[in-house]
């Protein structure tokens, strides 16, 4: 398998994904675009409601985050429950923990069900304060969890050497292979008939008289009676554009040397936080640890990222190898949940975005949800992660943040370019945003020598590309589209490549 970057995560290198044909088919009940946990479960889930589904992927099956995730499968959220209970309310805090809960037994019982073999493993977190300062924050989790029934409660002792103030232990929690669970998930569905277009862009789309016209960049052309964007970030510029934050976290998996007592997940409290879990594949052990979180694009050295995530390692952990680094994309929502549901002003076209670093459990969330409101049933719980919400108080800050984020890049990256008068001046393996002769240009050097030049504006919403060193890409620090270094889109919500230069 492939995924949307440089770097090779610990699943590809364990994981081989079969050849799949693509439909004949041309008209469907509903169509999913995108191809990670969100979108395989919700085909199979509709699948299992009899209902004909067709699967639209650009690359390959976990081609985007799930590919680079952690694959935490947690009972809580990055927005804790204090702070949802604070927005909120505490009925729809123990809404979302029972959802939460339903969604972990969605996926056991899928591996259970589908005989998946995925590593999956149930366990604790133990989530800890690291200094002082952050025990009342830790203390405010506890109280929260208490009032949501989470089973959380203080401990002395963690499962990992890290130093620690105060810790608790938040039970019923799990981990698996996300590859492997959405590859035998994706047999299961083609086995029974559903469809699947693989290496399949969709560059537009119409909306008319109750029936979508999906238009792909091979020239087919696909109708269906709904419509699900389960890409991570809805394409195109609609509210979620200023809703929805785009972050990259960096991730390392290391060998362990010899097994460990029992899996166990972590994580501190600072901010941006450092989140660790162990593994087990066969008879090997892995501690895989991921942290130091920034907005896309907003970093020059992409790299020193996990020079920073090694030095902690090293300080604190004994082990073998190093098997794998990479980083992935999450999109922080404005008001800490999720957006699951029809999209605002539509009545057959629904998103599930905004996951944060939960896509795992939010993503499998999602067949808990949108089939019901294909039926005509709209939960609490649909209410609650509705798209249409508005939350004022919970939302405004990060809303204003991000269009005046949006704002200074688009402004500012149209006269950052570095002003050069020989194209020779870029190194083999150097990206830069340069003008040359009165143009600007997104140039890149590979190792070969050969100059790759592409216009620095992305087709979204005309902000300039900035260059991910560590991935090898072009990313907007706008809105998080992203690109390789012949143009190629590698994610949205962009829907269409940066211009080249021949």
């Amino acid at each position: 398998m492939n995924r949307d970057g440089k770097n090779i995560s610990f699943w590809e290198n364990q994981t081989h994904l079969d050849a799949l044909q693509n439909s004949d088919q041309t008209d469907f009940n509903t169509i999913i675009v995108g191809a990670g946990i969100t979108g395989i479960t919700l085909a199979k889930e509709l699948q299992n409601r009899g209902r004909s589904v067709l699967l639209i992927e650009k690359e390959n099956p976990g081609f985007g985050t799930t590919g680079g995730t952690t694959a935490h499968i947690n009972n809580f959220f990055d927005s804790s429950y204090d702070e949802i209970i604070s927005n909120f309310g505490e009925e729809s805090a123990i809404l979302l923990a029972e959802a939460a809960k339903e969604s972990i037994r969605y996926i056991k019982q899928n591996v259970i069900q589908y005989h998946i073999s995925c590593d999956f493993a149930e366990c604790s977190y133990y989530l800890f304060s690291a200094e002082e300062k952050q025990n009342k924050k830790l203390n405010d989790i506890l109280e929260a969890h208490q009032k949501v029934e989470i089973e959380t409660k203080q401990v002395f002792n963690i499962p990992f050497t890290l130093p620690f103030q105060k810790a608790i232990e938040i039970k019923g929690q799990s981990q698996f292979h996300p590859i492997r669970y959405i590859n035998k998930l994706l047999k299961e569905y083609t086995k029974q008939g559903g469809a699947i277009c693989t290496e399949t862009q969709v560059k537009d789309f119409e909306n008319k008289d109750g029936v979508v016209k999906i238009f792909t960049d091979n020239d087919l052309v696909f109708t269906a009676k709904n419509l699900v964007w389960a890409t991570h970030i809805p394409p195109g510029n609609n509210r979620f554009s200023v809703l929805l934050a785009p972050y990259r976290s960096y991730v390392v998996s290391l060998k362990l040397a010899n097994s460990v007592n029992m899996m166990a997940q972590t994580a501190d409290l600072y901010d941006p936080y450092h989140y660790l879990r162990y593994h087990q594949s066969g008879n090997d052990y892995y501690l895989i640890v991921g942290g130091f979180d920034h907005k896309t694009g907003d970093e020059k050295d992409t790299e020193k990222h996990f020079e920073d995530l090694m030095n902690y390692v090293d300080e604190h952990f004994k082990y073998k190898e190093v098997t794998a680094k990479w980083s992935s994309q999450f999109y922080q929502s404005a008001d800490g949940l999720p957006y699951i549901g029809k999209m605002p002003g539509e009545d057959n076209i629904y998103v599930s975005t905004g996951f944060t670093g939960n896509g795992m459990t939010f993503g499998t969330m999602t067949s808990l949800i949108i089939p019901d409101l294909l039926d005509g049933k709209e939960t609490e719980l649909a209410k609650l992660i509705s798209p249409s919400r508005i939350k004022p108080v919970a939302s405004a800050g990060s809303v204003l943040d991000e269009v005046v984020n949006a704002s200074v890049h688009f402004v500012k990256d149209k006269f950052s370019a570095d002003k050069i008068e020989e194209l020779n001046e870029i190194n083999n393996g150097e990206g830069k945003i340069i003008k040359h002769e009165g143009t600007t240009y997104a140039a890149y050097r590979d190792d070969k020598a050969e100059l790759h030049l592409l216009s620095p504006v992305c087709p979204h919403t005309g902000c300039n590309v900035a260059w991910n060193p560590s991935e090898v890409s072009w990313d907007c620090p706008c809105h998080g589209s992203r690109f390789d270094i012949e143009g190629k889109l590698l994610n949205g919500p962009a829907m269409s490549d940066l211009k080249k230069f021949e």
